[in-house]
């Protein structure tokens, strides 16, 4: 495998908008240092390997390649759309990568859209981000995944009621609340209400206090990373002795170890799983393990579709592809084969792998992620 170099920041500028001819430049914003610096490192890693495939494989066509353009953004909008206008400005970049949080989205989306520089959000879950011509989404929305885990688990574990956590200033993070309790409620589960947390919250205590005293038989926890986390250590500290559920937040490098006793068994929905993955998502993880010592997460499976999905529209925008015709090919996809998801469709610019949900948890001692056996 040729290992991709990543390219620390802009090159020289052209007027073309179609790169060097041999080489086809992404750039991607990125969020190796701040606040989801961990799980940024796994979009950026995912990524770096989808590069590596594609420029092995010869999967754009004429001899070229995919070059990688990274910029730090640090999941700050303010900085976020500052890079993205640096790289818009260097006109042999002919894409764009981005965005984890919802907000970073709606910063670098008017940007590009301006720009008239196709992009490609490879996370962010606030609904209809997506935005033709110039912006689609490869983000396997955590929606869908919600609805599923939520009815699966109430039936496997005969939920009567449920009570919500949910960080209630995202408002990608309230609409999966809203899937999750779809779920429930269509397996028969009362809601018994919701206690709201907020982004950078550090104390639970209360909140947890609060959703016990509700005496539901299963708590949902929604919100990003850390304050997840946090959420279902309080609620452990607590002594909850119901289900709990919550989302693919909590993937990521180093969280079961920050704390394994209440993320031990907790499920949660991912929708690549790397001991249950096809052909091209089993290459993806040994070509992953092979250079970063571990198993790629669901966002590093993010990384690695939006760059993939990137290379699948510059191959059928022709062989000297500009930003016009990168922004119709990525526009006219109605489906995509050999992805680490299978086959994915789009409508209207967005992803669905709806139908590869798989439910999982950590497991002690190792914090394995592995199929949830309730």
């Amino acid at each position: 495998m040729t290992v991709v170099a990543l390219s620390a920041g802009c090159a020289k500028s052209t007027t073309t908008g179609s790169g060097d001819g041999s080489s086809a430049r992404i750039g991607i914003i990125v969020a190796e240092t701040g606040p989801l610096a961990g799980a940024g490192r796994s979009w950026v890693q995912g990524a770096a390997i989808a590069a590596n495939h594609v420029n092995d494989q010869g999967l754009i066509g004429s001899g070229r390649k995919i070059e990688l353009v990274k910029k730090e953004g640090s999941e700050d909008p303010a900085k976020s759309a500052g890079v993205a206008a640096q790289l818009a400005a260097d006109k042999s970049i002919l894409g764009l990568a981005c965005c984890i949080l919802s907000p970073v989205a709606g910063a670098v989306k008017p940007i590009a859209i301006a720009q008239k520089v196709p992009l490609d959000i490879w996370g962010a879950t606030e609904p209809n981000m997506a935005q033709l011509p110039y912006v689609i989404r490869t983000t396997t929305m955590p929606h869908p995944a919600n609805e599923v885990i939520g009815k699966a688990v109430a039936e496997k574990k005969g939920l009567k009621s449920a009570a919500y956590s949910v960080m209630t200033d995202n408002a990608g993070i309230v609409s999966q609340a809203v899937a999750f309790k779809k779920g429930l409620e269509s397996a028969g589960v009362s809601d018994l209400g919701q206690v709201g947390i907020l982004a950078k919250q550090t104390d639970f205590t209360s909140a947890a206090a609060q959703l016990i005293q509700k005496n539901p038989n299963s708590i949902v926890v929604a919100a990003t990373q850390s304050e997840a986390v946090g959420m279902i250590a309080a609620l452990h500290d607590k002594g909850y002795k119901g289900q709990i559920i919550t989302g693919e937040t909590v993937v990521g490098t180093g969280v079961f170890k920050s704390q394994p006793d209440a993320l031990d068994k907790v499920p949660f929905p991912v929708y690549y799983l790397a001991s249950e993955a096809n052909a091209q998502g089993k290459k993806f993880a040994d070509d992953y393990k092979k250079q970063y010592g571990a198993d790629p997460d669901d966002f590093a499976a993010q990384g690695y579709n939006a760059i993939w999905t990137m290379a699948v529209g510059l191959k059928a925008a022709g062989d000297k592809p500009t930003r016009e015709s990168l922004t119709k090919a990525l526009g006219d996809l109605k489906s995509v084969d050999n992805t680490i998801y299978g086959t994915v469709t789009f409508d209207g610019g967005q992803l669905d792998a709806s139908e590869g949900v798989k439910i999982v948890s950590y497991t002690k001692p190792n914090g394995e992620i592995q199929p949830w056996n309730g």
